[in-house]
């Protein structure tokens, strides 16, 4: 070892000790790097769950699910098209035992062929359990009826009552701008893929607010990224002029990087205490993280690229970059027909997730663990072992469809991974 850097012997020796832990020896941590807030498994939904008092007195947990066609498996019916879903919602106690709980058999019916492959429209709903006082753990199932696709959700929650003089929130709705085609106003319609960027870069949520009238409270609202840090901040003097109150926030998310991110409202009651509820967005597009340097981006995209591409673009002048940018995309497109291109979205997601996670003292895509994350997504599995019972920090990731296993080591201790090996498996 040299200047505090493990030399290749050292390395060896580490990663034959890891493989070891992982293999048995002792039990490893698995980690998922998801797309959070969606569901797990092959049909993906979103889900954001609350409870909630009634006026007379009893509390409810509200779920409310969203599901954008894009996702259900759509067949011809009379002439139209028919996706056929159920949602599953069960209660569990804290000794596993169902208390709570139902089935709602849902079904879409479309005339146009192109929405069944739109991200912009959905099926949205919020379904209501009642449960007395207590601690749950809340899954929710949607499953496909006409495919084996499914998905589910998982959710702790807690179920409080209702003091004199304090609040509690239900689930925050986001809505997204759009210019009324007859008057010309802009209008805010639902938006429940929760999806923005350049092209519809306006917010607006709504947060449900329940509690006695008159009460007066502090509301904050602030927006996050998953890495905790928060990047936008509101706050607003209000009072309950009704039991159930929607007090509603507009943002832009032009100054925001391309990532997922937290959307936080606290509620501040005279009586003490806060109250929150959360939910998360995603920037899809933003001019802080693509197309500001030219020699960035295809630096970017050359993880996903083939180099006679990438040198189509190169030659490119800057009056043709617009349109070679278009026809790099298209050519990528796996679905050019629809309106949107998975391929572009898919990248940018990916570029922007890593930004959010993997940021050291380099930005996030310029490290290994980012650089792997864009080409390849999310790992299947993902062992980790923390410094203790060897010098360094180590993270496998497992990508079973490339058979492929990359170990990563973090050799200063400040979350700063290297690669270090790449084997098959």
């Amino acid at each position: 070892m040299r200047n505090g850097t493990p030399d290749r012997r050292t390395t060896a020796l580490l990663v034959a000790a890891f493989l070891l832990t992982i293999a048995g020896v002792c039990p490893a941590q698995y980690t998922p790097y998801g797309n959070a807030p969606s569901s797990f498994g092959n049909l993906r939904f979103i889900v954001d769950v609350a409870a909630v008092p009634t006026i007379e007195g009893g509390s409810t947990v509200e779920i409310s699910y969203s599901v954008t066609y894009d996702e259900l498996s759509f067949v011809r019916h009379d002439g139209r098209y028919r996706a056929g879903f159920e949602v599953m919602a069960v209660l569990y106690d804290r000794d596993g035992r169902q208390v709570a709980g139902d089935t709602w058999p849902r079904a879409v019916l479309l005339d146009s062929y192109d929405d069944t492959n739109s991200r912009k429209l959905a099926a949205r709903e919020v379904l209501r359990v009642g449960v007395p006082e207590g601690r749950y753990r809340l899954k929710v199932e949607l499953r496909s009826l006409d495919s084996r696709s499914a998905g589910y959700v998982e959710r702790n929650i807690d179920v409080t009552p209702l003091e004199d003089g304090q609040l509690l929130l239900g689930t925050v709705e986001f809505e997204r701008a759009e210019t009324d085609e007859a008057s010309g106003d802009t209008v805010f319609v639902a938006n429940p893929s929760r999806q923005y960027g350049q092209e519809n870069p306006h917010v607006r949520v709504a947060v449900p607010v329940y509690g006695e009238e008159g009460v007066s409270y502090r509301l904050d609202v602030k927006v996050e990224t998953v890495g905790g840090e928060t990047v936008l901040a509101m706050s607003d003097s209000l009072s309950q002029d009704a039991w159930l109150s929607r007090q509603q926030q507009e943002f832009s998310v032009l100054d925001l990087e391309v990532g997922d991110y937290i959307l936080r409202a606290i509620a501040h009651p005279p009586a003490g205490g806060s109250v929150e509820a959360e939910a998360r967005f995603r920037v899809l597009t933003s001019p802080r993280s693509w197309g500001e340097d030219f020699g960035k981006m295809l630096t970017q995209v050359s993880y996903v690229a083939r180099r006679g591409d990438l040198d189509e673009l190169e030659s490119a002048s800057e009056d043709e970059r617009e349109a070679a940018w278009e026809r790099f995309w298209k050519k990528y497109d796996p679905s050019p027909d629809t309106e949107v291109n998975e391929f572009r979205e898919e990248f940018l997601r990916r570029l922007g997730y890593a930004n959010t996670r993997f940021r050291t003292i380099l930005e996030g895509w310029q490290t290994d663990m980012g650089r792997i994350y864009i080409q390849y997504g999310e790992p299947d599995d993902v062992e980790s072992q923390p410094s203790g019972a060897q010098p360094y920090a180590l993270e496998v990731w497992y990508y079973y469809g490339e058979h492929t296993r990359y170990l990563f080591m973090d050799r200063h201790g400040f979350g700063d991974y290297v690669l270090v090996e790449t084997s098959r498996i």
